[in-house]
C-alpha cells in the first residue's frame, strides 16, 4: 500500500470556499480513481491561515502513479487559486509500512 500527501495553505477567511472545492471536485475524483483505498482532508487553522493536507491510500504504486489529481491541473485550480496562498505542485508519495 502507498500513501499519497499533498499540502497547501489557504487564508482562514476562505477556508471553507475551498473545501466546498475539495468536497465536490476533489474528493470525487480520488473515490472514483481505480486502487485508491481511502481520502482524508487533514486542516490546521494557525490564526489567519490554515495549512491542508489531502492524505490519500492507494493499492499500488501502479495506481497511484495512473492518478491525475485535479488539483494540480492549472485549468481546474483557476478559479481556486485566489483560495491557496501556497500549494505543492507535485505530491509526495511513501510506501505504508506495518511494523509490529
Amino acid at each position: 500500500m502507498f500513501a499519497r500527501i499533498w499540502r497547501g495553505i489557504a487564508r482562514t477567511s476562505v477556508i471553507e470556499k475551498y473545501f466546498h472545492y475539495v468536497s465536490e471536485r476533489v474528493i470525487p475524483a480520488y473515490r472514483a480513481a481505480s486502487g485508491c483505498r481511502d481520502v482524508w482532508v487533514l486542516r490546521q487553522p494557525q490564526d489567519e491561515f490554515t495549512s491542508i493536507i489531502l492524505l490519500s491510500f492507494w493499492e499500488s504504486r501502479d495506481a497511484l502513479d495512473a492518478f491525475a489529481d485535479p488539483q494540480l491541473k492549472s485549468e481546474s485550480l483557476r478559479g481556486e487559486r485566489e483560495s491557496l496562498l501556497a500549494f505543492e505542485s507535485t505530491a509526495a508519495a511513501y510506501e505504508v509500512i506495518v511494523v509490529d
